[in-house]
């Protein structure tokens, strides 16, 4: 079985680490060929690096108005004849629909759903809805399977009459080890740290909020760590000057190195307004690390309250204090949390068992097409 698996853009974010994975589906069956595509405006700015090491055949174009994506893919598709094609995002689905419509091809579509499109600023607000309706549509009446991450958006996709015949539930997961040494920081006292990217949806606001509040509630010294970059960095920077706390907060930018950090830290925290199947809450899980999470989307699919980590409601400064000041003073909480954590990572959450997962969807798909 061969699989064209294809991407819109590259992120480095949750979407584009699965993709790597979604590459490297041979290694749990033999039977399983995967060629792995980027349509790549080449006016965007992102770290192509990861595209290179699984081998991504790179498709540019001048920028997201460049039409002769179609043409180009169309050629990887003649050359590679694939038996599926697999596609990702919010515009995967509609971009390869336009390529099976154009052409005429008959070759089932399958789609990893990692939630809707969320604008990153007001002129693209205006343009949501009509992204976000193209991806239903093109579930509901052209997909022969969607796959998302969690049961969280399963039920959202029923919801929005995608069949439930349809839908197949296969959990993210990441590679089982990773190589990481802890950083030599400067500030002292339990150390909390967030990797994502500084997008409103991550709800870093109410986490920089939390701040005043901790230091009212335990005398232990504690610092915070924000490691990112992304179109909120001025304006939370912005936000720490207002709050006075710029000696409690660092904002790192940019890192490489998020394994490092992991082990560094003492505490992982995801203020999260909306998640799907977080690839950061499983890196810290996989960390070991003590995890303070909202109660968004799929985060209680990966961390139960009380058991994995400590889970408070999205958009609480309050309830994100007073879970981190209990984790600040109590050692042993942190470390019966994290362990508790790996321990599930390993059992639930690994790269084998996704890739697993999809691989029998994907063979159900196949098996179904050929009949």
């Amino acid at each position: 079985m061969k699989i064209l698996n294809v991407i819109w853009k590259f992120s480095t974010g949750g979407i584009g680490k699965c993709f790597q994975t979604y590459a490297r589906l041979h290694d749990v069956d033999y039977d399983v060929e995967v060629v792995s595509a980027c349509i790549d405006p080449q006016d965007c700015t992102y770290d192509r690096t990861a595209l290179k090491a699984i081998g991504a055949r790179i498709i540019p174009i001048k920028s997201v108005l460049d039409f002769s994506w179609q043409e180009k893919t169309k050629e990887l598709i003649d050359e590679v004849q694939p038996d599926l094609i697999f596609c990702h995002g919010f515009n995967g689905p509609v971009v390869v629909q336009r390529l099976r419509q154009k052409y005429h091809l008959d070759i089932p579509m399958v789609c990893s759903y990692h939630g809707l499109y969320h604008a990153p600023s007001l002129q693209k607000k205006l343009l949501a809805p009509l992204y976000n309706n193209l991806q239903m549509l093109c579930y509901r009446k052209y997909a022969q399977k969607v796959i998302p991450v969690e049961n969280y958006s399963l039920a959202y996709l029923k919801r929005k009459h995608v069949p439930e015949s349809k839908i197949a539930v296969v959990h993210n997961g990441i590679a089982p080890h990773f190589e990481a040494k802890e950083i030599d920081l400067p500030e002292k006292g339990v150390t909390i740290g967030l990797a994502s990217r500084l997008d409103k949806v991550k709800g870093i606001e109410y986490l920089l909020e939390a701040v005043p509040l901790i230091k009212t509630r335990t005398k232990q010294p504690f610092h915070i760590y924000v490691v990112g970059d992304g179109p909120l960095d001025k304006d939370l920077r912005k936000r720490i000057a207002e709050l006075h706390v710029e000696d409690d907060v660092t904002m790192t930018g940019y890192q490489g190195n998020i394994p490092d950090w992991l082990a560094t830290w003492d505490i992982f925290c995801l203020p999260s307004l909306h998640e799907y199947h977080s690839i950061a809450l499983l890196e810290a899980m996989r960390a070991g690390k003590a995890i303070v999470a909202t109660d968004v989307g799929g985060n209680t699919e990966s961390v139960r309250d009380g058991k994995e980590g400590l889970v408070v409601p999205s958009k609480d400064p309050s309830a994100l204090a007073g879970a981190l000041v209990k984790l600040i003073e109590s050692p042993s909480l942190r470390k019966e949390l994290g362990n508790h954590a790996r321990e599930r990572f390993e059992r639930e959450f690994t790269e084998e068992v996704m890739k697993r997962n999809l691989v029998k969807v994907m063979k159900e798909v196949y098996d179904s097409c050929k009949k």
